[in-house]
């Protein structure tokens, strides 16, 4: 007890945009059934017809929601467009320690980067969806540790989407990882179609 006594709190705020992003496979015949339900669903700038239609997603893909086609890929996080920008919001980030508001240098993190796997559709005419969501977020941690804080214990892992951005799917200070989240309103991502070598 006496050693609890002497910890201290440490509380991180950081707010930005989050992303949801899945990939499907879809088959030929998939394709076909989607054509005929969304006709024109690539050129729309709405998207309930693809995240809304339980009937079609049921009927198609035997999915209950659109984040449930995620055979390929299934990932969500705060992202940041680019390293430049990921770097600016490091030094976003809101730190409390003891009930104080301290300035950490974000030089001290650890930073992890990966790269995704390479996904291709099966065949010719078969194709990958990639659909998601972003939302406006607040993430925050609380952590009661043993003094002094010690920011190189902070690692934050990322993975690296060329063409979507730097998408953080771990935060833990010291093993803790037990982050909070609140969102505000949703934006659906326009779904893409990918061909195989395209």
């Amino acid at each position: 007890m006496g050693k609890d006594m002497n910890k201290e709190k440490m509380h991180l705020e950081w707010s930005g945009v989050f992303i949801e992003l899945c990939a499907g496979r879809v088959t030929r015949e998939q394709k076909r059934q989607i054509d005929a339900r969304c006709p024109g669903l690539e050129k729309e700038t709405q998207f309930d017809g693809w995240y809304e239609n339980k009937k079609m997603l049921k009927t198609v893909f035997a999915a209950d929601n659109w984040w449930s086609v995620d055979d390929l890929d299934h990932v969500m996080g705060l992202i940041f467009a680019d390293r430049a920008k990921l770097d600016s919001a490091l030094t976003a980030i809101r730190f409390e320690i003891a009930g104080t508001l301290v300035t950490i240098d974000p030089n001290a993190f650890q930073l992890s980067f990966y790269a995704p796997e390479i996904m291709e559709p099966e065949g010719p005419d078969d194709r990958i969806v990639r659909h998601g969501a972003r939302m406006d977020a607040r993430l925050q941690l609380e952590v009661d540790f043993a003094p002094p804080f010690d920011p190189s214990l902070l690692t934050l892992s990322f993975i690296d989407y060329p063409d979507t951005g730097l998408i953080l799917i771990d935060l833990d200070y010291d093993g803790h990882d037990d982050v909070a989240m609140s969102f505000g309103k949703k934006t659906y991502l326009p779904p893409h179609f990918i061909r195989k070598d395209s």
